[in-house]
């Protein structure tokens, strides 16, 4: 599957800001949330924890994770933790959040898509 990218809606839950679109690389491969530093700056999320991450060349940092981001994509909204990556110019969209908004990647066109099994609403598996 080549490389997917998508424009995504994004802002700070906790004080109601207005929202800002982010440029993320669409990466199922990814765990988390990633927002560029200069995000960071603007929105003020507040830092939960630090958190080790490792990257595709096998090199690992300490990065902050920041609550409160809402992500709007695809007409679906959640809100997540994501990990700052203070030199990065565009997002990261991973797993988590196309799971918790129920999206899929489709390998022809490669765009990111609410699942046709629930195309009204995000569906959760539960058991």
């Amino acid at each position: 599957m080549g490389v997917t990218y998508e424009t995504v809606q994004v802002r700070n839950i906790l004080t109601q800001g207005e929202p800002v679109d982010l440029t993320v690389k669409v990466d199922t491969g990814a765990t988390m949330l990633v927002i560029p530093g200069p995000l960071q700056e603007q929105f003020q999320f507040p830092t939960i924890r630090q958190e080790t991450v490792q990257y595709a060349n096998e090199e690992r940092a300490r990065r902050d994770v920041v609550y409160g981001v809402q992500v709007t994509v695809c007409e679906r909204t959640g809100v997540f933790e994501a990990i700052v990556e203070p030199a990065r110019s565009i997002g990261l969209l991973g797993a988590i959040v196309m799971e918790a908004l129920d999206l899929i990647v489709e390998p022809r066109s490669q765009g990111l898509y609410p699942n046709p099994r629930s195309p009204d609403l995000p569906m959760a598996d539960v058991e």
